[in-house]
């Protein structure tokens, strides 16, 4: 099956979104590799998207429109909602106020397709890259989201994973069975964000693969559902040391989250992934020191060295 012969699919969730909607629209009109669908998903609208969306619909046959238009799911749940109404062997996420490079498509693809031939198209696969980052009027202001945030690209498997998701939902393709997967598992209303729990599932039941290219450019803007922060690392990181309740939180969400990954998935996680989440959990309970080394041991540990620090004072 040729890189471009596979069916390939794009998922766009809409609410509210006309202002940077065409600039987007364009990006995707403009991709080197055409050969994908849009499938589309307003989530309710009070602005011009939907008519923007309905002129795209009209004149390009590849642009549909999804089942539960207007139904108010939030973006996690409108997202999920695309993923249970496709089939395609590719799929991909796509926000509605970033611009995608022009070889966005054709890149992941390329490397899902050597994914495929290493570990077997039969195996759920996700591929994300990194991204740039924008301002809401365009104007470049970051050129790795990865070097921002701090994250390690090589954090792909499921110990750290647990404890901080690296994984950006607008980045990303995945394959059919990792596809399969998440339709058949995931629910919003017991989810933080979509995209962790897809990455937690390719971690346990697959493989991962970052591509270092910023393929994606990612606006920032008071809209954002998750974002980057404004400001540097360093700063962030020593203003986060300062706040040990929210610090706390932060870490009871890693706890809270696997909790929930583990009862979504029941029996059905493979042996290894679930001897991790058991063992993760479980160092919840021990006294501080115990718990401290148990999580090094295993590898949870957060990306960046000042998160990795709070981690280990407040965790």
């Amino acid at each position: 099956m040729g890189c471009y012969l596979v069916k390939t699919a794009v998922l766009l969730a809409t609410y509210n979104g006309s202002k940077h909607l065409p600039a987007l629209l364009d990006s995707l009109l403009a991709q080197t590799d055409p050969e994908f669908t849009v499938l589309l998903q307003d989530d309710g609208s009070e602005d011009d998207t939907v008519a923007l969306l309905t002129g795209l619909c009209a004149k390009d046959p590849r642009f549909s429109f999804g089942t539960e238009q207007g139904q108010h799911l939030g973006p996690a749940g409108n997202f999920l909602s695309l993923i249970r109404q496709t089939d395609a062997d590719y799929t991909l996420l796509c926000d509605q106020d970033d611009l995608w490079e022009n070889d966005k498509i054709a890149v992941l693809k390329e490397a899902m397709k050597e994914m495929e031939t290493e570990y077997g198209a039969d195996t759920p696969l996700l591929v994300h890259s990194d991204c740039s980052l924008i301002s809401e009027e365009g104007d470049p202001v970051g050129n790795s989201f990865f070097r921002h945030q701090g994250w390690d690209p090589n954090a792909v498997t499921l110990p750290p994973l647990l404890v901080q998701n690296n994984v950006t939902g607008c980045t990303l393709i995945m394959n059919a069975p990792l596809l399969s997967l998440i339709a058949s598992h995931a629910r919003a209303k017991d989810l933080f964000m979509h995209d962790w729990f897809i990455a937690l599932t390719a971690a346990s039941f697959g493989k991962i693969r970052f591509v270092s290219s910023a393929l994606t450019r990612y606006r920032q803007h008071a809209g954002n559902a998750i974002g980057a922060s404004a400001q540097p690392l360093l700063k962030r990181g020593l203003a986060a040391l300062g706040k040990r309740r929210e610090a706390k939180r932060r870490i009871l969400l890693t706890y809270t989250h696997t909790k929930v990954f583990n009862r979504i998935y029941r029996e059905e996680l493979p042996e290894e992934a679930q001897g991790i989440v058991d063992a993760y959990l479980a160092t919840q309970h021990m006294r501080k020191l115990p718990r401290i080394l148990a999580v090094r041991r295993l590898g949870c540990v957060m990306q960046s060295p000042v998160t990795r620090l709070g981690q280990f004072l407040f965790g």
